[in-house]
């Protein structure tokens, strides 16, 4: 689960609610021929800038969670989704659709993608949806720590904060899943320091007493002590890499520095993306616009809602716009008194009119904080009226006994991207209908 720039794991499952911003009942286009199904993904950089006229029904933006893929990676998924969707109009399963690669923009902060589809008999433009990514992989990437001492180094300061200052008690509160969750790579790395160095003296105690004479055996039982438990705390670090404890932990220490006000240059950012979003829609403007935050993406989105809000005050785009967020981690942010900025961005957010805003959890979860209201988190007053954001709890998993919820416990970041995937995999939470809403 220790994702490097450039890799491509498997185990996450396509992103399909990318696909799903094509309803595939609503395409019209003959079925396609295999050669059309090879041409339906156009890498071309500048392929947009030849292509027709188009009816822009909705642009969505989409923030990725803390993760450092960028978007290249998640566009070669959607692409593979695209080819999958059209392979199976060939037996009538849906129509083609057409996916095209804009231009990358002069500044790096959007990614845009096109999912294009054809009016049957019509000479008029195509409809077309379009996928902004919007980019803070590159500080998700400055925040990722590689050397495993400088991340262990750091565990003591976090945890000063989540076990002696009342982190613990206040997530727990919230969420008790996440706060186990929470102490999970603290609680594993002081197992494997323990075992390491038990294992470490027992090794070097059967030396000293395998080996004739004081001296050379105690040499040698000191150098084979050592020798183990370093080969010990290795292999450990090797589990935890592919538990997903260090991915875990990573996550913790950044929202953790965004808790302390450590936050200068996603607010930064955050900004920057805002003006980029008010161009975009003042020059070409979508007929809705939807802003999907998944994960820690969920608190960039309400920054980045809040913002856009501030710099738009007549409303002439966000009066378009709608949020949606996915396995939230807003209250893991708005626990911390130091996050002030954050709770200025909340209570904008609740200003009237306010922005429709689902956010979509799961109990299944234990990476997120299902059906938690992010004003209860940090003691804000709740918006008036109807709740909000509207909470809404779906079954990621059908377990079957106690041993099908033991086997869930170790398939959490599997389950934590199931919000990206088509039904029947989310059993029954289908991404098409929430991100094709009006």
């Amino acid at each position: 689960m220790d994702w490097e720039p450039g890799q491509d794991p498997q185990s996450k499952g396509p992103l399909d609610p990318f696909v799903a911003a094509a309803s595939p009942a609503a395409v019209s286009r003959p079925h396609p021929t295999p050669a059309d199904r090879a041409a339906a993904v156009d890498w071309s950089p500048g392929a947009a800038a030849g292509e027709p006229q188009l009816d822009l029904k909705r642009r969505l933006y989409f923030l990725s969670g803390f993760d450092p893929r960028g978007a290249s990676f998640y566009f070669r998924l959607l692409s593979q989704d695209v080819e999958r969707h059209n392979a199976k109009t060939l037996i009538g399963e849906g129509k083609p659709i057409k996916l095209v690669r804009r231009m990358q923009e002069g500044d790096r902060l959007v990614s845009r993608w096109q999912i294009q589809r054809s009016q049957p008999n019509s000479s008029g433009p195509s409809t077309s949806h379009e996928i902004g990514f919007l980019h803070w992989d590159d500080i998700a990437r400055s925040h990722w720590p590689r050397r495993s001492l400088a991340m262990v180094g750091e565990i003591a300061e976090v945890y000063r904060w989540y076990l002696l200052q009342g982190g613990l008690l206040r997530i727990a509160r919230l969420c008790p899943g996440v706060a186990l969750c929470g102490a999970y790579p603290g609680l594993f790395t002081a197992l494997a320091v323990l075992t390491a160095l038990l294992g470490g003296a027992g090794l070097g105690s059967l030396t000293y007493g395998a080996l004739p004479g004081p001296p050379l055996a105690l040499g040698a039982a000191v150098l084979v002590a050592l020798g183990s438990t370093w080969l010990l705390l290795l292999a450990a670090w090797s589990l935890a890499d592919r538990l997903g404890v260090v991915w875990l932990w990573r996550s913790i220490r950044f929202t953790h520095r965004l808790g302390q006000a450590r936050d200068g240059d996603l607010r930064t950012r955050v900004q920057a993306l805002a003006r980029r979003i008010l161009e975009l829609e003042a020059e070409a403007p979508a007929e809705s616009v939807l802003l999907v935050g998944h994960s820690s993406g969920s608190f960039v989105m309400a920054m980045l809602a809040a913002e856009l809000r501030r710099q738009d005050p007549a409303a002439a785009m966000t009066s378009r716009l709608n949020l949606l967020s996915l396995g939230q981690n807003l209250a893991n942010l708005a626990v911390y008194p130091g996050a002030q900025a954050f709770h200025a961005d909340l209570q904008e957010l609740a200003r009237e009119p306010r922005l429709p805003w689902l956010d979509v959890s799961s109990h299944d979860d234990l990476l997120c904080f299902a059906g938690v209201d992010p004003y209860r988190s940090c003691d804000l007053a709740a918006p008036g009226g109807t709740a909000y954001p509207a909470l809404q709890l779906v079954a990621l998993a059908q377990p079957r006994g106690w041993l099908d919820r033991l086997a869930l416990a170790f398939q959490q970041f599997d389950l934590h991207f199931r919000y990206l995937r088509q039904a029947p995999n989310s059993h029954g939470f289908d991404p098409l209908s929430q991100l094709l809403k009006p």
